[in-house]
Order: structure tokens, then C-alpha cells, then sequence
């Protein structure tokens, strides 16, 4: 029978997993959290009211949504107008850019982050 090819990574790397602890800890600065019956049943009333992805459509694509995002960013801010539906891809850009994901600063309220201006010193992107 054949078998998988080898994967070629890095000496010691891991795939990425959160413990117990950090879950614990991500799931209480929210007002509901997101294994609870409550935010289950607002997730799906939601996206029954809003099936499609919100910045896809603003795009003029047609995706199914997935996700409800909280649009200011706070996971405490439960109010219906605070929610919008978003596609698995778009939700997963939109927390990598407000949040500092994938190794990036996190945005600040001024507009720009520490990785588009201001913040890093010596070469950035396009300069010689």
C-alpha cells in the first residue's frame, strides 16, 4: 500500500493548538460565550436574517455566510446592530487585521498599525 510523503517543516515545529487555560481565557472577556445556548441561538437567528456574506456582497460576490462578526470588535457588545453575517475568509481577514493576527501589530483607533506606518524602524516594504 503506499504511503504518505514525508512533509518537509521546520526543525521543532508544531502545529498551533490552544489549551484548556487559553480558551478559558478568551471565552470569559465575552458577554456570552461561544459554546453557550444563548449565542447559538442569536448566531443562528442571525444569519437566518442575513444569509449572505456582507463584505462579499459589497464586492458583488455571492457567498454564503458562515460567521457573525462583532462589528466594532467587541466580544462583549451583543446588540443585534453590532452583529454582521461573514464568510469563514472574510471574518478570518477582518480579526487577523483588527486583532494582529498571523504575526501583525494589532490596529489601533488612529487608523493605521504599527506594520503600514509609524511603528517599525529601518527597511520596510519598498524601500532601498
Amino acid at each position: 500500500m503506499p504511503t504518505r510523503p514525508a512533509q518537509h517543516r521546520p526543525t521543532g515545529w508544531k502545529p498551533y493548538k490552544e489549551d484548556a487555560r487559553q480558551v478559558r481565557r478568551r471565552q470569559t472577556r465575552r458577554a456570552l460565550p461561544t459554546n453557550s445556548a444563548a449565542w447559538r441561538k442569536m448566531r443562528a437567528a442571525h444569519l437566518a436574517r442575513e444569509p449572505l456574506c456582507r463584505h462579499c456582497s459589497a464586492l458583488g460576490m455571492v457567498k454564503a455566510a458562515t460567521d457573525v462578526d462583532h462589528i466594532d470588535g467587541d466580544d462583549a457588545n451583543n446588540d443585534p446592530g453590532n452583529h454582521q453575517s461573514l464568510c469563514r475568509s472574510c471574518h478570518s481577514a477582518k480579526t487577523a487585521r483588527e486583532n494582529g493576527g498571523f504575526g501583525r501589530p494589532a490596529w489601533n483607533p488612529n487608523g493605521r498599525d504599527a506594520f503600514h506606518g509609524g511603528g517599525r524602524q529601518g527597511r520596510g516594504e519598498g524601500e532601498s
